[in-house]
């Protein structure tokens, strides 16, 4: 049994290295922080990340968040535009079954095979999420998620009673894996099996590994199974997107996912403080039960990870777009989860994050354990043959890497009646106030998809979602913080006005008949979130050229800033558009400084 998990851990090698997520926003391990680094690495993840990197969480309004999102938030409430009583946090709400683009950037490279486009690393990308659940009779695999209301780690859960929900009395952290699952992993004997080169690990249990040699906690997640894949331990973790340069690896990973393959959990003996084991030997015969969990979910796609170069947070080479990966979201009005309880939720709070795992040729990672780990060791001294002594700057905790990000809490909501069987894509902002070296290795402004194609059958989800307190302040530690933008300094604001052209930087007037062809509001029908109708095509273009300031055209513009200071910073709901063929394009108003913003996409029906 050893030895099969020994090769499941070695197939990724895995590191959480430099990567961020833009869309959805990556937190980076940001909250609500006003200036240039977050304020603590390690309060929900280890992302192996630059400080600077991160978006904070969403506001509703046009002040900074003052109460944390409830732990067991009811939706409807969160996506009401009216509740404007308390500064609540604000968390994106996307259909279930519709189309949502990550998209994201990379440092170490990746994509291209071995004989095409080869690369100076191996890569992979995997994208999961998890939302919350009840599990009965199983506190770690239970998830209560929640964004938090300070930038603090959670607190260790020091026994397993701790961990029940019922007498947590941490109630402002951010939270995402369960303390009690974070308590199991903490009692859980490491796979000894693993590849960890001249490294020492100070502990034999679950929370040491290659890159976390002394046992740090960040956050509540589980070092060991954040650093291999696939992971032979149960998970919350579900499975979205294997991408990599290795598409002949496909159909293992897709097996080896917890989504199709059953994996084990020693179950009866951290309950009692004891140890608790990975082979169904040791388990059984220290008086544990051997417990199977079965997703039974569909496989994740595996595809060929997007091909972008090596040291450059860039665009990919595929369109000149930055990576991208384009997901359909879960449905939960069937029974999808974990068999072991059957439970359904037609609506659910989620999470995702994204995995970026580079490796190198030097050695097999398929066929590499703990028997070769004299092969290489820290800053080794070669002989090339022609010199001697020849060092080289090799970190071993860090050959072989994994890197992360991870989104703030959303939602997956159940479709109204109105939008059954229609496709549904997301139409999103991503970035931060500031110019380009002010928010790196975060980005500028823009919509996602930049240039969306649908037919006249599709439906759009126009939606964004931003924060009070972007401003950049002091800390960046180069001499280049600062919030450049237009408006009030840390406001993210957004809103969506017709253009005529795709360069042009001025919006059409909606009321002059010489634009209609040009205008897609007239074309269209707009709902909101619960399938209604919402009002004529003008109250349509006045909700989305204010971001929900005003929701009709006979609203009162008396005290409407022209920046849109006192605009919501999040577009409540989002707004739900049908529209007929044509060609059209937009703008955001607020973000549109020729010299370094042009907040501008396009849209075409067919």
């Amino acid at each position: 049994m050893l030895s099969s998990i020994a090769l499941l851990a070695l197939a990724l090698p895995s590191a959480l290295a430099d990567v961020y997520l833009h869309n959805p926003r990556g937190s980076n391990n940001r909250l609500n922080e006003a200036n240039a680094v977050r304020n603590n690495g390690n309060r929900m993840f280890d992302s192996q990340n630059n400080n600077r990197g991160g978006y904070n969480t969403g506001d509703r309004t046009d002040d900074a968040f003052d109460t944390n999102d409830p732990m067991f938030a009811n939706p409807d409430d969160n996506f009401d535009y009216t509740d404007t009583a308390s500064n609540k946090q604000y968390q994106m709400g996307y259909y279930e079954q519709s189309k949502l683009t990550f998209e994201w950037t990379n440092q170490h490279a990746c994509g291209g095979s071995e004989g095409d486009d080869p690369q100076k690393v191996n890569c992979n990308i995997i994208i999961q999420y998890m939302c919350d659940i009840e599990v009965a009779g199983d506190r770690a695999m239970t998830v209560a998620l929640r964004d938090g209301g300070n930038t603090n780690t959670p607190n260790d859960a020091n026994n397993y009673a701790q961990t029940d929900p019922a007498t947590d009395n941490d109630d402002d952290t951010g939270r995402q894996e369960s303390k009690a699952f974070y308590y199991e992993c903490t009692k859980r004997k490491r796979n000894e099996g693993l590849f960890t080169a001249d490294q020492k690990l100070n502990g034999d249990t679950a929370e040491y590994t290659r890159q976390n040699p002394n046992g740090n906690q960040n956050g509540l997640e589980c070092p060991e199974e954040r650093d291999y894949y696939p992971y032979w331990y149960p998970t919350p973790w579900i499975d979205a997107a294997y991408l990599t340069d290795h598409t002949e690896s496909c159909e293992y990973f897709k097996t080896g996912s917890q989504n199709t393959a059953t994996v084990y959990k020693c179950d009866g003996l951290v309950q009692n403080d004891d140890d608790t084991y990975i082979t169904q030997a040791e388990c059984t015969a220290n008086g544990g039960t051997w417990v199977p969990y079965t997703k039974a979910l569909p496989a994740p796609e595996c595809k060929q990870a997007p091909w972008s170069r090596t040291n450059q947070l860039g665009n990919s080479a595929e369109g000149s777009e930055p990576a991208n990966y384009t997901w359909t979201l879960p449905t939960f009005s069937t029974p999808t989860d974990y068999t072991t309880y059957g439970q359904t939720y037609p609506s659910k709070r989620c999470v995702a994050r994204l995995r970026y795992n580079i490796s190198t040729d030097d050695y097999d990672p398929w066929n590499t354990t703990a028997e070769d780990n004299d092969i290489i060791e820290n800053n080794p001294v070669v002989d090339a043959g022609v010199a001697q002594g020849l060092r080289l700057a090799i970190n071993t905790n860090q050959f072989g890497r994994t890197f992360q990000d991870r989104t703030h809490t959303f939602y997956v909501v159940e479709r109204p009646a109105a939008f059954v069987g229609k496709a549904i894509t997301n139409l999103n902002v991503r970035g931060k106030r500031g110019n380009i070296v002010q928010v790196y290795p975060s980005v500028e402004y823009d919509f996602i998809p930049t240039r969306l194609k649908i037919t006249e059958d599709e439906l759009m989800h126009v939606q964004w979602t931003g924060s009070n307190t972007h401003n950049n302040g002091g800390g960046g530690g180069d001499g280049q913080a600062g919030d450049d933008g237009q408006g009030q300094g840390g406001t993210d604001r957004n809103n969506f006005v017709l253009t005529d052209k795709k360069a042009s930087s001025f919006p059409i007037p909606l009321d002059k008949a010489e634009f209609d062809e040009q205008n897609m509001m007239k074309k269209s029908t707009c709902y909101d979130l619960k399938g209604a109708q919402n009002g004529d095509w003008v109250d349509c273009a006045v909700i989305m050229a204010t971001s929900g300031y005003a929701r009709s055209k006979t609203a009162d513009f008396t005290d409407f800033n022209d920046q849109m200071n006192n605009a919501p910073a999040s577009l409540i709901g989002g707004m739900v558009m049908q529209s007929t063929k044509g060609e059209y394009n937009y703008m955001s108003s607020r973000n549109n400084n020729f010299s370094n913003r042009g907040q501008k996409g396009s849209i075409t029906i067919v």
